[in-house]
């Protein structure tokens, strides 16, 4: 067998490869990719989930007390959305499309200081988030940094 005839082995064999990691990865790229352009097609739904995530990590990264409030606005780009936070991310949901950002991770509580899996903010509310220290006599937990959100008025 001659070179030019190994050569062409090597690439047909090399082309088949390709193709085969092509075939698989395509739905994983396309799926990512669609994920992506959902929420790059609307930046006021990124500049908020932006805004919050920053805001809840500024307030964990403080001592214990310190608040912040955030006003939401009354839709993103007119439509009504949802924003879920949990312990290590924050989802924006609206018009069929989905956001999420991620944050440091943190232990959320309600105002008895009982542990939340989930907090739901609703548009065109206003919350403080404010670090605390939970007691919890049920578990054995105490002195854990906790953040609570919670709705205020105007």
């Amino acid at each position: 067998m001659d070179s030019k005839g190994l050569i062409n082995i090597e690439l047909l064999f090399c082309t088949i490869i390709i193709v085969m990691i092509l075939i698989v990865n395509f739905p994983i790229l396309e799926h990512s990719i669609d994920s992506a352009n959902d929420m790059d097609e609307n930046s006021q739904g990124r500049f908020l989930l932006n805004s919050i995530s920053t805001s809840i990590d500024q307030v964990n990264s403080n001592n214990e007390g310190f608040s912040k409030k955030i006003k939401l606005p009354q839709s993103v780009d007119g439509n009504y959305y949802t924003i879920l936070v949990s312990s290590n991310e924050i989802i924006l949901e609206f018009n069929n499309k989905k956001g999420k950002a991620k944050i440091q991770p943190i232990n959320l509580v309600d105002s008895k200081n009982r542990t939340l899996s989930k907090a739901q903010l609703y548009n065109g509310g206003s919350y403080i988030i404010k670090k605390t220290l939970t007691n919890n006599n049920e578990s054995h937990i105490y002195n854990q940094s906790s953040i609570i959100i919670m709705q205020v008025e105007g």
